[in-house]
């Protein structure tokens, strides 16, 4: 009886001897699942969140825009035979919340609100109670652009309202679009590429109100924008 006993006594041991790699390889196996799960999952948040936050930005941008055609004709709701386009874009202070959680937006936004950032002095001074612009225009013919026929919740700008720094302005008579790009393609090669953006320009004029609507102009041309809530 007792030897009966050391014997299966034995035979438990060596099963559990060789059950012990196969639990082994069960952990292992639903450990490195997990992991994968759980990786996989970071990969969506991420990329959910990339792309909530870039259409964030968007909309964000889209409703603090407005756009001029300069001496067109109103025909139907088409504006038709314009000298010149301007794209009016409020970079309030608001926008600064969304930029510090994504960066990832153009160059021209970032540019804007990092004055908001700057630590000069006069630079502080000059931003007090006041808000930032940007101004993207082209022109669709030739055009004498000048910064003082822009007129803003009823601030007329002047060249001391201008933050984008002197070498980077282009104030005066401006060549068409078409021009433009049709002298880009010309001075290219086969290999490179071209492009041709509108002209920008980063302006402060006095805060706009918490709501409502206000006129932007450009001589005699002008639209209505509604301020968005920030």
């Amino acid at each position: 009886m007792k030897g009966e006993i050391e014997l299966y006594a034995g035979i438990k041991r060596n099963l559990r001897i060789c059950q012990h790699p196969m639990k082994r390889y069960e952990r292992l196996r639903r450990v490195v699942a997990l992991l994968l799960v759980f990786a996989f999952s970071i990969i969506l948040f991420e990329t959910a969140n990339a792309a909530l936050m870039s259409n964030n930005w968007s909309n964000l941008i889209e409703n603090r825009s407005c756009m001029i055609f300069t001496e067109s004709i109103d025909i139907g709701g088409l504006r038709v035979g314009g000298r010149g386009k301007i794209v009016f874009t409020w970079l309030d202070r608001s926008l600064m919340r969304t930029l510090a959680n994504d960066a990832d937006v153009d160059d021209s936004i970032s540019n804007g609100l990092s004055y908001y950032y700057s630590n000069k002095k006069e630079m502080k001074q000059l931003l007090k109670n006041r808000d930032i612009f940007l101004l993207s225009y082209q022109a669709l013919k030739r055009w004498d652009f000048k910064i003082e026929e822009i007129v803003i919740n009823g601030y007329r700008l002047t060249l001391d309202d201008i933050l984008t720094p002197t070498y980077y302005r282009v104030l005066g008579e401006i060549a068409p679009l078409k021009l433009r790009e049709k002298v880009a393609i010309e001075m290219s090669t086969a290999d490179d590429e071209f492009g041709v953006d509108d002209y920008e320009l980063h302006v402060v004029v006095p805060s706009m109100p918490k709501k409502g609507k206000v006129k932007l102009s450009y001589g005699d041309d002008a639209v209505e924008w509604e301020i968005p809530k920030r």
